[in-house]
């Protein structure tokens, strides 16, 4: 397959974009909490009951990579707070309500017996009696 396949390209485009809002989102923090408290459920496991060693990885006693996560997590909330000082002389900006648009009906057009609008001059009577029309039966019949 080429690699302007669509599909090929719509295969690596997904696990790209979502790997992205992984780390856009900080997630990755999570990850590597989850795969430290793994690897201290595993080494506990090794000299104690798998209860007890549940219990002593979540009992807050914390890991270097327990102390890494959290001081990494510490570093990206104070960047991402944005001091008061830089706050006030940014022009804040936000909507103000829309007003209301109303919507009228339009003026009718009058119409009465003496209308200008009405063709009255050169128009043919309708005939009398009104014409019948014939039948498929009687057409097939004769």
């Amino acid at each position: 397959m080429s690699p302007t396949c669509p599909r090929v390209r719509q295969r690596i485009h997904v696990p790209i974009v979502l790997f992205l809002c992984l780390i856009a989102t900080g997630s990755q923090w999570d990850l590597v909490q989850t795969f430290a408290w793994g690897r201290m459920m595993v080494m506990n496991s090794h000299s104690m009951p798998l209860s007890k060693a549940v219990a002593q990885t979540f009992s807050g006693e914390m890991c270097p990579i327990c102390h890494l996560v959290a001081n990494a997590e510490k570093q990206e909330k104070s960047r991402s707070e944005i001091p008061e000082a830089k706050l006030a002389g940014k022009v804040l900006l936000y909507f103000q309500k829309a007003p209301a648009v109303v919507v009228t009906a339009p003026d009718g057009v009058a119409w009465f017996p003496g209308n200008p609008l009405v063709a009255t001059e050169g128009r043919v009577a309708p005939p009398v009696p009104p014409p019948r029309g014939v039948s498929c039966l009687s057409a097939s019949v004769a």
